[in-house]
């Protein structure tokens, strides 16, 4: 297990090395980056295995989710980000969040634009995390959301959002965070090409449709005998 703290408290410091001093397989990482992204790169820069499972401090995996996760990722050799099936959120503003799976029909890649489809909590290689870092926030200048953009660059770097199914994350919600800051701020992700890059991808397809039907001719109408 690695923990890393970053600008962590005196007290939460003291428990994470307590801890530590009692398990052997427990190392702990401090850092100064005030930023969960880039926390996250430390995390899969400092890993030594094959398979990252992210979880925040304050929330909860469920029973079985490490192992089913890992199953999932071993069975298929594709850069996948895989997520829980159901998100529980507990405190202040209990409710329910369901993840979609890309490869679900009822997923169109315009929902990234304009909403963040998977929560931060992943699970996926070491070797794709350093591929693909979080890019970090900038409040003051109302960019944001560092978890939604990572998804948004996994996609844009050939990669896939996956659930594993009968999974499920319990999240904690509070009065203050930095999700609620962050909307405070009226932030947006970082910006991204993968809109314009899909564009101009569908743009080239049906400029060879057009081509193929001026050469070929359009299909012929189907008979009504």
């Amino acid at each position: 297990m690695l923990a890393v703290l970053d600008r962590p408290t005196e007290v939460t410091l003291h428990v994470f090395e307590s801890f530590a001093a009692k398990r052997a397989d427990l190392r702990v990482v401090t850092v100064q980056h005030g930023d969960t992204g880039y926390a996250r790169n430390t995390a899969a820069n400092e890993a030594r295995g094959k398979w990252i499972g992210f979880l925040d401090a304050d929330d909860i995996w469920g029973a079985n989710w490490l192992l089913e996760a890992y199953k999932a990722a071993e069975a298929d050799p594709r850069n996948v980000a895989w997520h829980p099936e159901v998100n529980v959120y507990f405190g202040v503003t209990p409710h329910i969040f369901l993840h979609v799976d890309m490869e679900d029909p009822s997923f169109h890649l315009a929902h990234l634009a304009y909403t963040n489809a998977w929560t931060s909590l992943v699970f996926t290689s070491r070797q794709f995390l350093r591929a693909v870092p979080n890019t970090g926030t900038d409040l003051k200048n109302n960019i944001g959301y560092e978890d939604w953009r990572w998804n948004i660059d996994v996609v844009n770097n050939g990669g896939i959002h996956k659930i594993v199914p009968n999974t499920s994350h319990a999240i904690r919600t509070r009065h203050t965070s930095l999700v609620k800051q962050t909307s405070a701020a009226v932030c947006i992700p970082r910006p991204s090409d993968l809109f314009r890059n899909e564009i101009r991808s569908r743009a080239r397809r049906t400029d060879e449709i057009s081509r193929a039907f001026a050469r070929d001719g359009a299909p012929a109408a189907p008979s009504n005998t």
